[in-house]
């Protein structure tokens, strides 16, 4: 009487059937996974369109104005020392995470465009009169010149 052994394992057709979706997977994804540069203009602009959020915020919670500053590869917010009235932007706002630091960051990798300055007011309204459509690393976020929303593309 012959006995019946319990295979157990993978054919060889199953095995290389899937090393060559594994490697079309790795071929396909790996770029996305190592491209620095996108990861970089993606986190910097993510800080920027948060920094400017946060600007308009700082105003109406303080009552006072706050000034954007962007360049074409930083940001920077300000506002008035001692009298809100004032154009006298020579204080830093503090990074709320990052208790003693300003917020403010730069990355020489990426691009901002325009380069520009324009303060919020204690209302939360910018002080330019028509839209501004502000870069960063090829992603566009919009400044509403009426209402002061941020709006992501």
């Amino acid at each position: 009487m012959l006995q019946q052994r319990n295979m157990v394992g993978f054919t060889m057709v199953e095995l290389v059937v899937t090393l060559v979706i594994l490697g079309l997977l790795a071929a396909y994804a790996a770029p996305r996974f190592f491209d620095a540069q996108t990861f970089s203009n993606r986190g910097f602009y993510n800080e920027t369109i948060n920094a400017v959020r946060y600007a308009q915020q700082f105003a109406v919670a303080t009552n006072c104005n706050v000034r954007v500053t962007l360049t074409a590869d930083s940001y920077a917010l300000n506002h008035p020392t001692s009298n809100c009235n004032t154009t006298d932007y020579n204080q830093d706002v503090p990074h709320p995470a990052r208790i003693g630091e300003a917020f403010a960051g730069d990355d020489d990798d990426v691009t901002v465009s325009p380069a520009t300055v324009f303060t919020f007011n204690a209302l939360g309204v910018p002080s330019f009169s028509s839209n501004l459509t502000v870069t960063v690393g090829g992603i566009d976020f919009i400044v509403h010149a009426d209402t002061g929303y941020i709006e992501e593309n």
